[in-house]
C-alpha cells in the first residue's frame, strides 16, 4: 500500500531528500570549515601574540639601551627599529646641556627676518657668550667696570620686545658658558675662579652657588682666564688662555655645589672652543695645530689622538668647533689679509684619521658654524656679508645678508639663530623660518 504512495510522490520526495542530503553536506562541511578556521585564526593569533610579545620585549630593552637594534639619528637621539614598531628615542640625560636647535631646518629666504635690536647692555659692556632655549636668552658679557653685571637672562618670545628678566654681577668678567638643567656653568675671565655655577631655578633670582679655581703649578705662576666651556653628562669642559699650566680641564659637576677637577691636558696654546661627544673632546685651537681631538673614555687618564694643521696657521686660529650626525667642522679666523688657498671653513670625514673632505675660504673668517643638512650656516666678519648659508659640501653659497654688526658666537634654538654681537647692544636674532 505504501509503494503507490511512494511511486506517486517519488518526484517530490527525491528532491526533498536531495536537498536534505545537500543541507546536511553543506552543513558538515561548513562546520568542519569553521573549526578549522577557528582552529586557525587561534593558531594564528596565539603566534602574533607571541610576535608582538617579543617585540614589546625588545622595544622595551631598546628603550634601556640594551638591545642592538639602535640606529644613530642626530646628536642625541636614536631610532629604534623592532617590527612592528618603530620609534624615535631622545637621550634626555646626553643631550642636558646641549642647544635646543631642531635636527632639520627648512631654510626659506622669503621668510627670513633679521632682528638687530638686541637689549643695551652698559657702556662698553660687550656680549661674548649666547645660549638660547625655548625662546630664553642667557647671555655673558665683560666690562671695563666690574660694577656692571655681566650674566643676563633674556625673555625673548617676542622678537621685537626683548626684555631682561634678571642679571648678576660676578666679578670681572666672563667669557663663555653652558646651560644644562637649572644650571649655568659660565667660564669666569677672574683670577679668583676660572667656573662658577649659577643656580638659575628662578630666572627672576640667579644666584651664584660654587666656583673652582685652578690649582697653579707653582706659587709664582699667573693664574689663567677662562675662555671656553661645554657641558655634558655631568662634567664641564673647561678651556683657558696659554698659561704655566694645563689649559684643557675636565671637572665634575655632578654635585653642583661642589665642583671637582679631575684631569688636565696640557695643550700650550688658547682653546676658543670645546664640544664634547661619546669619548672624545675636540678643540679649536690657536697655534699650529688647530685642531686637537682629546681621548676622554678615562677621564682620569687623557690624551692626545689626533691633531689638524692647515696652512696659514701662522696668523690664523682654530676658532668654532661643529659637530651634527657624526659629522665634524671647523670654523677658523682668517688671521688678517685673506689668502684664498687658506680656507677658514674645513668639514671632516667619519673616518677614525679625520682627513678633510670639504673646505671654503670664507674672506671673514667663521666665528659661528651650524650644520643642518642640506645647509651649513656660517656667521662671519665678512663685511656686507656677516651671515651666510652654504650647501653641505660648501660648493655652493646659497644665500649672504649684510648684519651691520661683527657676531661673536651664534645659538640655535628650534629654526632660530641667536648672535652674541661681541657690542654692547649685546644679541641679535635671525628667524629662519615661518
Amino acid at each position: 500500500m505504501k509503494l503507490p504512495i511512494t511511486l506517486q510522490n517519488n518526484g517530490f520526495l527525491t528532491v526533498e531528500i536531495m536537498i536534505s542530503i545537500s543541507l546536511f553536506v553543506l552543513f558538515t562541511i561548513s562546520i568542519f570549515s569553521l573549526n578549522s578556521s577557528m582552529y586557525g585564526i587561534n593558531t594564528w593569533s596565539l603566534k602574533e601574540l607571541d610576535m608582538l610579545n617579543t617585540s614589546v620585549h625588545d622595544m622595551d630593552s631598546a628603550i634601556l639601551f640594551s638591545s642592538s637594534t639602535k640606529l644613530f639619528y642626530g646628536n642625541n637621539s636614536t631610532i629604534i627599529k623592532v617590527s612592528p614598531f618603530e620609534i624615535v628615542k631622545s637621550d634626555f640625560q646626553k643631550g642636558w646641556g646641549d642647544s635646543s636647535c631642531s635636527t632639520n631646518i627648512d631654510f626659506e629666504i622669503s621668510s627670513l627676518q633679521y632682528f638687530p635690536n638686541g637689549i643695551y647692555l652698559g657702556s662698553g659692556n660687550i656680549s661674548t657668550g649666547i645660549n638660547s632655549k625655548n625662546s630664553i636668552i642667557y647671555l655673558t658679557s665683560d666690562s671695563p667696570t666690574q660694577s656692571q653685571a655681566d650674566f643676563f637672562i633674556i625673555n625673548a618670545e617676542d622678537f621685537l620686545n626683548p626684555y631682561i628678566i634678571s642679571s648678576l654681577n660676578t666679578g670681572p668678567g666672563l667669557a663663555s658658558l653652558a646651560i644644562a638643567g637649572p644650571y649655568a656653568y659660565v667660564a669666569n675671565t677672574s683670577s679668583l675662579s676660572q667656573l662658577q655655577i649659577i643656580d638659575i631655578h628662578d630666572r627672576n633670582f640667579p644666584h651664584i652657588v660654587s666656583q673652582l679655581k685652578l690649582p697653579l703649578p707653582n706659587a709664582s705662576s699667573t693664574p689663567p682666564r677662562a675662555n671656553s666651556i661645554f657641558y655634558r653628562n655631568g662634567y664641564v669642559y673647561l678651556g683657558t688662555n696659554k698659561w704655566d699650566g694645563a689649559e684643557f680641564n675636565i671637572i665634575d659637576v655632578s654635585n653642583p655645589l661642589n665642583p671637582i677637577l679631575i684631569s688636565s691636558f696640557e695643550t700650550n696654546t688658547l682653546i676658543n672652543d670645546i664640544y664634547v661627544y661619546e669619548n672624545f673632546a675636540f678643540l679649536a685651537t690657536s697655534d699650529e695645530n688647530q685642531m686637537r681631538i682629546i681621548d676622554i673614555n678615562n677621564k682620569n687618564n687623557i690624551f692626545l689622538t689626533h691633531t689638524f694643521t692647515a696652512d696659514g696657521w701662522q696668523v690664523q686660529q682654530g676658532k668654532v668647533i661643529a659637530y651634527f650626525e657624526n659629522v665634524l667642522a671647523l670654523g677658523r679666523t682668517v688671521g688678517g689679509i685673506n689668502r684664498i688657498l687658506n680656507h677658514e671653513a674645513f668639514v671632516f670625514s667619519t673616518s677614525s684619521d679625520y682627513k678633510i673632505k670639504y673646505s671654503q675660504d670664507i674672506p671673514g673668517g667663521v666665528y659661528g658654524f651650524l650644520m643642518r643638512p642640506p645647509y651649513n650656516f656660517l656667521i662671519s666678519h665678512t663685511p656686507s656679508a656677516e651671515f651666510q648659508v652654504w650647501n653641505s659640501d660648501f660648493s655652493l653659497k646659497l644665500y649672504e645678508k649684510s648684519l651691520g654688526l661683527k657676531p661673536v658666537v651664534i645659538s640655535c634654538d628650534s629654526s632660530n639663530l641667536f648672535l652674541a654681537n661681541g657690542d654692547e647692544k649685546g644679541f641679535s636674532i635671525i628667524k629662519l623660518n615661518q
